[in-house]
């Protein structure tokens, strides 16, 4: 009788080694389950955020490529100078500035890391680039400035990408001496415009807006006819 209990005891006691030997293992499965799922999470928060961190690095840098464009648009074409870069020959005529709604070209002084002194012939032009146009800049220093020789092959400096509409346009005065329209063409390059715009209209991938942009000259447009100081003749 004794070993029949001694034997019971012992299957009881092996039974629930068994039950426990069981449960640890379900545990383990679910804690490695659990262990999983909480790495994916974190990796797919992770994964957020740098996402997000990105998207907004990008969004700062095409603003801040929007600000910078748009003050250097400004600052250059309101500093323009009446100075003549080429004369025609048959006729003499003086070209102070000429612009149509995709370019335009004057004197003005450069910024200091652009210039190396003097005064430089600026031309602003938007150009097609694949599904949509450039906003570009070139310049070339006025002495000895010759049309016939500029480079085509030299890149101009990229400003703003992603344009899908929009151009220059021009006020003067008109011939009563009175402040005109606004005109999508410079008609007489002899004289400089009272004003120039620039309104442009950015593609949705580009995902930023363009101010209109409204630039007053500090010098007299009216003032200009005529004057031909300051031409420097090719050469």
């Amino acid at each position: 009788m004794f070993g029949r209990q001694l034997a019971c005891r012992k299957n009881r006691h092996s039974s629930a080694s068994s039950r426990q030997r069981g449960f640890t293992l379900i545990e383990l499965l679910v804690s490695m389950a659990l262990v999983a799922l909480l790495m994916t999470m974190v990796y797919e928060g992770l994964r957020s955020g740098q996402r997000a961190a990105e998207t907004g690095q990008a969004f700062i840098d095409r603003t801040n490529r929007l600000r910078i464009t748009h003050e250097f648009v400004r600052q250059q074409v309101g500093r323009l100078m009446p100075l003549a870069y080429k004369q025609e020959g048959s006729t003499g005529k003086l070209f102070m500035f000429e612009g149509d709604s995709e370019l335009i070209r004057f004197v003005a002084p450069m910024p200091g890391y652009l210039g190396f002194g003097g005064t430089y012939v600026q031309e602003l032009e938007l150009i097609r680039d694949g599904r949509y146009r450039s906003l570009v800049f070139r310049h070339w220093l006025q002495n000895g400035f010759d049309e016939k020789k500029i480079d085509k092959s030299e890149p101009p400096i990229l400003l703003l990408a992603g344009i899908r509409a929009g151009g220059f346009r021009f006020k003067g005065l008109n011939p009563e001496g009175k402040v005109g329209d606004w005109t999508e063409r410079w008609e007489d390059p002899q004289l400089t415009p009272l004003a120039v715009q620039l309104d442009l209209e950015m593609s949705e991938e580009s995902r930023i807006e363009w101010p209109l942009l409204e630039i007053v000259m500090m010098v007299d447009g009216g003032a200009t006819r005529g004057f031909n100081a300051g031409f420097v003749p090719p050469g």
